[in-house]
């Protein structure tokens, strides 16, 4: 049986829906859909069911949080300026976006559903009766895994919040309140990580039975090393600035590339049968599990457009999110070869598809954009097609998918990347810039983009040339991921960013540069935390 299909069967003994409601505070009162813990976790068997659990709470992440708060907000893309009706994404993209936006509430209660499973499971898992003490451990690794990796996203998307290790009582939750973001980060990610850092490794991870499953969907220890190694990154960039946050990053890093030959796609086809369903995500170091029956992907349907009967039998409506005419410029460039980027058209970009019947011509324009001091002329309307299993797609890999297994337009099985071998490769280039090994940097961005068909940077450059060619690599090859937002905030150059985007499209009615305020790295705290006991938090600067 597929990792991802135990993750859901064994979720549906324990719990009775997924559903999170934007709605309701989850430090208010504890999650409705657990089974009362006092009559749980009792045996070995029941533990792991609970851990699964927690994973997952992970379902709508890749959608709220790194399809919104970060592809939406970063210069990969370009949202509509709708100025009526509810378009989450076009307020979060334009930075019109206000406390009372749903999507900030629906992230906040689900990475602090996580948090409420994890400390559960924390709990009562110690207590637990084990035959076996490894199997034991493991499972309170993956739980600091889950909660650390939690803490880390709510301190980067919302910067001080609530610091919460065991379940609360509602007037408990209540009254807790925020933590410095740094000091969460120092007492508490930091340490959960370190914890998980003694998981097993790929391949070792067992089950109740002690019997080894996949463990592409759970935590490990390269999955904690390359969080870890994240976290650290984040600390040594804007606005933490902690210069020995590097050298720590990089015996994370080192760790992890000692892996590198189990996550590395040696061939091009490899890397794009990665993001289709029966790949699962193979080449992920951890990735979120999906599978159909209404526990599929919900991201897929906000990346993709409306697409026709040839594409899918599967009704999507779309959204007016493209690619930001900068980054489309990046997959139009013809190498040496003779060909484009093997990564973009007709595999992470959609330019546009023929008329069919009952189906309009999707029609694209082109406009100006000076790229790197060159002006040409790109699609303004090119649409994320990275984790779309379309049938065109599918069939050009020899492989097909059952859309008749799928409940409705968010339903896909399509795994989320979180952490990627690319994304570690590319940071530990990062550090080698600084410690002034450019051409060792370098040879990392060259291994990608020679996989990818296009020609190869330069070596003998400077330490700022070659920082750009890093940051530029990054953005093409972990775009959809979720990344990018987080990275042009730890660059500090978020807020130059986003202007010159709007500049790009000259400033449309729905955007103002003035909304691109100081502060504005990170989201506001939710409007109804505000309200639960006024007084409790301080809310962000500039909201």
């Amino acid at each position: 049986m597929k990792l991802k299909n135990k993750f859901f069967i064994g979720i549906s003994a324990l719990f009775l829906s997924m559903t999170i409601l934007s709605c309701d505070n989850f430090l208010d009162q504890p999650p409705k859909d657990l089974l009362p813990s006092d009559g749980f976790y009792q045996t070995a068997s029941q533990a792991e069911q609970g851990v699964i659990g927690v994973y997952s709470d992970l379902r709508y992440v890749s959608d709220y949080e790194y399809l919104m708060m970060s592809e939406c907000r970063s210069d990969n893309a370009w949202v509509e300026p709708r100025t009526n009706g509810q378009r989450d994404y076009s307020d979060i993209g334009t930075f019109r976006a206000t406390s009372s936006l749903g999507t900030f509430e629906s992230t906040w209660n689900a990475w602090y559903k996580v948090i409420y499973d994890a400390n559960v499971a924390l709990q009562k898992i110690p207590k637990t009766s084990f035959t076996n003490a490894d199997f034991q451990k493991q499972l309170l690794g993956e739980l600091h895994f889950l909660r650390g990796w939690a803490y880390f996203e709510l301190v980067r998307l919302y910067g001080n919040v609530p610091m919460i290790t065991t379940p609360l009582t509602p007037a408990e939750a209540n009254a807790t309140p925020q933590t410095k973001g740094l000091d969460i980060i120092n007492q508490l990610v930091i340490p959960d990580l370190q914890q998980a850092q003694t998981l097993p490794g790929r391949g070792e991870i067992l089950n109740a039975q002690a019997v080894p499953v996949p463990s592409e969907g759970r935590a490990d220890c390269v999955a904690a090393n390359a969080m870890l190694a994240r976290v650290y990154m984040t600390l040594a960039g804007y606005p933490f600035n902690d210069p020995t946050a590097i050298a720590k990053a990089k015996i994370c890093l080192n760790t992890v590339l000692t892996k590198k030959s189990d996550y590395w796609a040696p061939t091009i086809e490899e890397w794009r049968k990665q993001w289709t369903p029966a790949y699962a995500n193979k080449y992920s170091i951890f990735a979120i599990q999906y599978r159909t029956g209404g526990n599929g992907n919900p991201a897929i349907f906000d990346f993709s457009p409306a697409l026709p009967p040839s594409y899918t039998t599967v009704r999507i409506f779309g959204n007016q999110i493209y690619i930001d005419k900068s980054l489309r410029y990046e997959f139009d460039k013809v190498y040496s070869s003779g060909s484009k980027d093997l990564r973009g058209e007709e595999w992470s970009i959609l330019d546009g598809y023929s008329a069919e019947p009952n189906f309009p011509a999707y029609s694209n324009t082109k406009e100006s954009v000076t790229v790197d001091g060159a002006t040409t002329t790109q699609y303004v309307n090119s649409m994320f097609y990275k984790f779309m299993p379309s049938k065109h797609k599918l069939a050009s890999l020899s492989m097909t998918l059952d859309e008749s297994s799928l409940k409705d337009y968010n339903d896909w099985p399509v795994n989320f990347p979180v952490l990627r071998i690319e994304d570690m490769m590319l940071l530990n280039s990062e550090i080698l810039i600084q410690e002034g090994k450019i051409a060792d940097a370098l040879d990392a961005v060259n291994e990608i983009r020679q996989r990818a068909g296009c020609d190869l940077v330069p070596t003998d450059v400077d330490a700022a040339t070659a920082l750009n060619y890093v940051k530029r690599e990054r953005r093409i090859e972990l775009m959809g991921e979720g990344v990018r937002w987080f990275d042009e905030v730890r660059y500090g150059t978020w807020k130059q960013n986003t202007i010159d985007k709007f500049n790009r499209y000259n400033n449309p009615v729905g955007t103002a540069i003035s909304d691109v305020s100081d502060g504005r790295y990170i989201y506001p705290i939710p409007e109804n935390q505000m309200n639960i006991k006024p007084g409790t938090y301080v809310q962000n600067t500039g909201y």
